[in-house]
């Protein structure tokens, strides 16, 4: 029996991971795609660095675009990091809130291919550059999912 087609892919991982990749290719097969990074370029953010204010007024744009969507029997794909377990947490309560379906994809690489392909990437709306040092902190604070919490892995590097 085929595994159903969740109504949201929420993205999980750290920058550089292959999140925005996976993110393209899921809406390539039609889904759509609600993008921090993305939204955050289009607000004239282009360096990584979200403010408090900038992080909740994206959040709150994205969840209304997703409710929307869901209600319109649309997939969608939620591109961000979800670096922490209650941000993950409230995003999934949003979904069942909304009557939702969902699935947790964690995309990891090894710490040396996240700074491989950070010095390979050129600015852009899916593309924050950042400097390395910030990489690693980020990646040595990360909250990686547990076995507590439903989740597919994804390993790109």
């Amino acid at each position: 029996m085929a595994t159903p087609v969740p109504d949201v892919t929420l993205l999980c991982g750290p920058a550089c991971a292959g999140k925005s990749t996976l993110a393209r290719e899921l809406e390539a097969d039609g889904a759509i795609v609600l993008s921090f990074d993305r939204e955050a370029w289009s607000r004239g953010v282009h360096d990584g660095a979200f403010t408090e204010e900038l992080m909740a007024s994206i959040d709150a744009d994205l969840h209304e675009r997703m409710a929307a969507a869901v209600a319109a029997g649309e997939r969608v794909v939620l591109d961000a990091s979800l670096s922490t377990r209650a941000v993950r947490d409230d995003w999934r309560m949003r979904c069942v809130a909304m009557g939702a379906t969902l699935e947790l994809v964690v995309v990891r690489a090894p710490l040396e291919t996240l700074a491989e392909r950070l010095r390979e990437r050129e600015p852009g709306p899916e593309s924050v550059v950042l400097e390395q040092a910030a990489l690693e902190r980020f990646v040595a604070g990360f909250e990686w999912p547990g076995d507590d919490e439903p989740h597919r892995e994804l390993r790109t590097g």
